[in-house]
Protein backbone atom coordinates (compact mmCIF):
# COMPACT_ATOMS: atom_id res chain seq x y z
CA UNK A 1 0.00 0.00 0.00
CA UNK A 2 1.47 2.96 -0.69
CA UNK A 3 2.24 6.01 2.13
CA UNK A 4 -0.53 8.05 0.86
CA UNK A 5 -3.20 5.44 1.12
CA UNK A 6 -2.17 4.59 4.51
CA UNK A 7 -2.18 7.75 5.59
CA UNK A 8 -5.61 8.11 4.05
CA UNK A 9 -6.83 5.08 5.83
CA UNK A 10 -5.23 6.39 9.41
CA UNK A 11 -7.27 9.74 8.94
CA UNK A 12 -10.41 8.35 7.98
CA UNK A 13 -9.96 5.84 11.37
CA UNK A 14 -9.11 9.12 13.07
CA UNK A 15 -11.91 11.00 12.29
CA UNK A 16 -14.89 8.25 12.21
CA UNK A 17 -13.36 7.23 15.80
CA UNK A 18 -13.49 11.02 16.81
CA UNK A 19 -16.61 11.14 15.74
CA UNK A 20 -17.85 8.21 17.16
CA UNK A 21 -16.13 9.30 20.58
CA UNK A 22 -17.98 12.84 19.78
CA UNK A 23 -21.35 11.41 19.69
CA UNK A 24 -20.85 9.27 23.02
CA UNK A 25 -19.91 12.49 24.53
CA UNK A 26 -23.04 14.26 23.83
CA UNK A 27 -25.32 11.44 25.23
CA UNK A 28 -22.61 10.71 28.10
CA UNK A 29 -21.55 14.13 29.20
CA UNK A 30 -18.58 12.93 30.87
CA UNK A 31 -16.60 11.95 27.74
CA UNK A 32 -15.08 15.16 26.51
CA UNK A 33 -16.65 14.05 22.49
CA UNK A 34 -16.16 17.26 20.94
CA UNK A 35 -12.84 18.26 22.02
CA UNK A 36 -11.54 14.87 20.66
CA UNK A 37 -13.22 15.42 17.62
CA UNK A 38 -11.07 18.65 17.03
CA UNK A 39 -8.23 16.74 18.08
CA UNK A 40 -9.11 14.04 15.30
CA UNK A 41 -9.27 16.81 12.74
CA UNK A 42 -5.68 18.23 13.77
CA UNK A 43 -4.24 14.77 13.36
CA UNK A 44 -5.96 13.79 10.70
CA UNK A 45 -5.08 16.62 8.83
CA UNK A 46 -1.27 16.15 9.88
CA UNK A 47 -1.73 12.70 8.55
CA UNK A 48 -2.36 13.63 4.70
CA UNK A 49 -0.06 16.75 4.94
CA UNK A 50 -3.02 19.19 5.10
CA UNK A 51 -4.33 18.72 1.80
CA UNK A 52 -7.83 16.69 2.57
CA UNK A 53 -8.45 18.32 5.99
CA UNK A 54 -6.51 21.67 6.15
CA UNK A 55 -6.42 24.75 8.40
CA UNK A 56 -9.46 25.83 7.28
CA UNK A 57 -11.10 23.19 7.93
CA UNK A 58 -9.64 22.93 11.10
CA UNK A 59 -10.81 26.18 12.19
CA UNK A 60 -14.23 25.32 11.08
CA UNK A 61 -14.09 22.71 13.61
CA UNK A 62 -12.58 24.39 15.93
CA UNK A 63 -15.35 27.06 15.97
CA UNK A 64 -18.41 24.73 16.03
CA UNK A 65 -16.29 22.62 18.73
CA UNK A 66 -16.00 25.91 21.22
CA UNK A 67 -20.58 26.85 19.77
CA UNK A 68 -21.05 23.26 20.95
CA UNK A 69 -19.28 23.50 23.93
CA UNK A 70 -21.17 26.75 24.80
CA UNK A 71 -24.62 25.12 24.29
CA UNK A 72 -23.62 23.21 28.04
CA UNK A 73 -23.83 26.20 29.71
CA UNK A 74 -26.20 28.44 27.67
CA UNK A 75 -28.91 25.67 27.79
CA UNK A 76 -29.48 26.08 31.01
CA UNK A 77 -29.48 29.86 31.22
CA UNK A 78 -31.59 30.54 28.13
CA UNK A 79 -33.72 27.67 29.78
CA UNK A 80 -34.32 28.89 33.38
CA UNK A 81 -34.61 32.49 31.95
CA UNK A 82 -37.16 31.66 29.70
CA UNK A 83 -39.08 30.24 32.68
CA UNK A 84 -38.99 33.32 35.00
CA UNK A 85 -35.63 32.41 36.91
CA UNK A 86 -33.73 35.66 38.11
CA UNK A 87 -29.85 35.53 39.24
CA UNK A 88 -30.04 33.42 42.11
CA UNK A 89 -31.76 30.65 39.12
CA UNK A 90 -29.65 31.50 36.98
CA UNK A 91 -26.28 30.62 39.06
CA UNK A 92 -27.74 27.93 40.74
CA UNK A 93 -28.94 26.05 37.16
CA UNK A 94 -25.07 26.44 36.09
CA UNK A 95 -23.85 25.52 39.17
CA UNK A 96 -26.43 22.71 40.14
CA UNK A 97 -25.30 21.07 36.62
CA UNK A 98 -21.75 20.77 37.06
CA UNK A 99 -22.10 19.09 40.57
CA UNK A 100 -24.89 17.20 39.21
CA UNK A 101 -22.45 15.72 36.76
CA UNK A 102 -19.97 15.10 39.38
CA UNK A 103 -21.47 13.38 41.55
CA UNK A 104 -24.38 11.26 39.38
CA UNK A 105 -22.24 11.18 36.51
CA UNK A 106 -23.70 10.76 33.05
CA UNK A 107 -26.60 12.46 33.39
CA UNK A 108 -26.59 14.04 36.71
CA UNK A 109 -26.14 17.49 35.01
CA UNK A 110 -29.84 17.28 34.64
CA UNK A 111 -31.01 16.55 37.86
CA UNK A 112 -28.79 19.07 39.13
CA UNK A 113 -29.44 21.99 36.46
CA UNK A 114 -33.08 21.28 37.73
CA UNK A 115 -32.38 21.23 41.77
CA UNK A 116 -29.59 23.89 41.44
CA UNK A 117 -32.17 26.49 39.83
CA UNK A 118 -35.16 25.43 41.98
CA UNK A 119 -33.29 25.79 45.20
CA UNK A 120 -31.22 28.86 44.58
CA UNK A 121 -34.28 30.81 43.67
CA UNK A 122 -36.05 29.15 46.84
CA UNK A 123 -33.70 30.63 48.94
CA UNK A 124 -33.74 34.15 47.04
CA UNK A 125 -37.11 33.92 48.23
CA UNK A 126 -39.20 33.53 45.00
CA UNK A 127 -42.71 31.02 45.83
CA UNK A 128 -42.18 27.68 45.49
CA UNK A 129 -44.16 27.07 42.08
CA UNK A 130 -41.94 30.47 40.81
CA UNK A 131 -38.32 28.76 41.61
CA UNK A 132 -40.32 25.24 40.37
CA UNK A 133 -40.77 26.47 37.30
CA UNK A 134 -37.42 27.99 37.01
CA UNK A 135 -36.13 24.47 37.77
CA UNK A 136 -37.74 23.04 34.87
CA UNK A 137 -36.56 25.96 32.70
CA UNK A 138 -33.39 24.78 33.34
CA UNK A 139 -33.82 21.27 32.65
CA UNK A 140 -35.13 22.09 29.46
CA UNK A 141 -32.43 24.23 28.84
CA UNK A 142 -29.80 21.12 29.30
CA UNK A 143 -32.14 19.38 27.31
CA UNK A 144 -31.82 22.19 24.69
CA UNK A 145 -28.11 22.39 24.71
CA UNK A 146 -27.44 18.07 24.21
CA UNK A 147 -29.84 18.63 21.32
CA UNK A 148 -27.75 21.88 19.89
CA UNK A 149 -24.74 19.49 20.60
CA UNK A 150 -25.92 16.37 18.67
CA UNK A 151 -26.54 18.87 15.53
CA UNK A 152 -22.80 19.93 15.79
CA UNK A 153 -21.45 17.01 15.91
CA UNK A 154 -23.35 16.04 12.62
CA UNK A 155 -22.67 19.17 11.04
CA UNK A 156 -18.68 18.04 12.18
CA UNK A 157 -19.19 14.89 10.64
CA UNK A 158 -20.40 15.95 7.10
CA UNK A 159 -17.61 18.34 6.86
CA UNK A 160 -14.86 15.99 7.65
CA UNK A 161 -16.12 13.36 5.29
CA UNK A 162 -17.05 15.54 2.57
CA UNK A 163 -13.30 16.66 3.22
CA UNK A 164 -11.93 12.97 3.10
CA UNK A 165 -13.96 11.92 0.00
CA UNK A 166 -12.33 14.41 -1.43
CA UNK A 167 -15.99 16.76 -2.31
Amino acid sequence: MPESTLALVGAWVLVLLGLGIAALGVVLPVLPGVPVALLATVLAGWLTGFERIGVPTIAWVAVLAALAQGFDVLGNVIGARRFGAGRAGLWGGAIGGIVGLVLLPPWGFLLGAFAGATGFEALAGRPLPEAWRAGVGALLGALAGVGGKLVIVVVIAIVLIARLVGA
